[in-house]
């Protein structure tokens, strides 16, 4: 049973020093792109693919809607699975599947690589064996195969695929239109020469694995979320006064708008959650006990946000 999704008279916990600012901007329309110039048919439903990348041939997993027109342009949405995880079990705990049929989206999960398969984040795309190439190369076959909307592609990911995401975002040599990411939060100084990107974003307050007030992890030293959002804010440009903010007793809500170019950041902490996808089942394999009850389904309002965020109005 899907969540209770919180809206825009959500939850918010004040940041320090930070000071309510005007309501969100209306979402902007997408560019209108013509029709593919050939007709690119794709069965539906999931299809297990490969690409070579790098030298190493990939596996991803492609879900194609019951709407899907070959002639068509559309909305493309890559998810990553966490550290050991896989596009499967992603498709099980997150109904990112249903939501990509209602909307008449592609849907793309591909899988990481290592025994423990992984996201190599931090490799620069100028070594053509990391993940951030790897990625550019699947985003430029899915479109060649697929009818797609450049103007509404999206990326989102769990854990070591949200640091990723956000590692896409800073890098930025693949555009996407809007990011969403849980449960791992990226931010480097050489982020400060990409574009402003729209980011909403989730994370528990007693997740033990990658804690919110940031510690060593098995990915690597991950900083507090607080200051990696606050930095995305920033980098975004958004107005100096700061974030509306809205709290109750279960999430915390941080939202800047306003930002450059039409860009927000959202922040939802869900106060006493763990290490999950909000509202979803288990993101690791094999486990079958049910994230706890979440009062914010992250799958919802990611899908919510992307809507709101097309082209030229990020």
């Amino acid at each position: 049973m899907r969540r209770l999704v919180l809206g825009a008279a959500i939850v918010v916990l004040v940041l320090a020093g930070v000071v309510a600012c005007g309501a969100a901007d209306e979402p902007q329309a997408a560019t209108v792109q013509p029709q593919c110039s050939t007709a690119r048919p794709l069965p539906v439903g999931d299809t297990d693919r490969t690409l070579v990348a790098g030298g190493r041939e990939r596996s991803y997993v492609m879900h194609v809607p019951p709407g899907y027109d070959p002639t068509r342009r559309t909305p493309l949405v890559l998810m990553f699975h966490g550290l050991g995880g896989d596009p499967r079990t992603v498709l099980e705990a997150t109904d990112m599947a249903e939501m990509a049929d209602r909307d008449n989206a592609i849907l793309v999960l591909p899988l990481g690589r290592g025994d423990v398969s992984q996201w190599y984040f931090r490799s620069p795309i100028t070594n053509p064996r990391s993940d951030l190439a790897f990625v550019r190369d699947l985003v430029k076959q899915v479109k060649r195969d697929a009818c797609i909307d450049s103007s509404r592609t999206y990326a989102a990911g769990f854990s070591n695929g949200s640091a990723l995401t956000l590692a896409l975002a800073c890098d930025a040599s693949t555009q996407f239109t809007a990011y969403a990411a849980v449960s791992g939060p990226y931010y480097e100084p050489k982020c400060r020469k990409a574009p402003a990107a729209s980011i909403v974003y989730f994370h528990g307050t007693a997740d033990t694995t990658v804690p919110y007030e940031g510690a060593d992890t098995v990915i690597g030293r991950l900083p507090p979320v607080n200051d990696i959002m606050s930095k995305w804010a920033k980098h975004d440009r958004c107005p100096s006064g700061g974030a509306t903010t809205r709290a109750t007793d279960t999430v915390r809500h941080f939202a800047w708008t306003g930002c450059e170019d039409g860009t927000s950041v959202d922040i939802y902490a869900v106060v006493g959650g763990v290490h999950g996808w909000p509202g979803g089942g288990p993101m690791s394999p094999g486990r079958t006990s049910r994230t706890q009850d979440s009062p914010v389904d992250a799958t919802d309002v990611i899908w919510e946000f992307f809507d709101q965020h097309p082209a030229g109005g990020q």
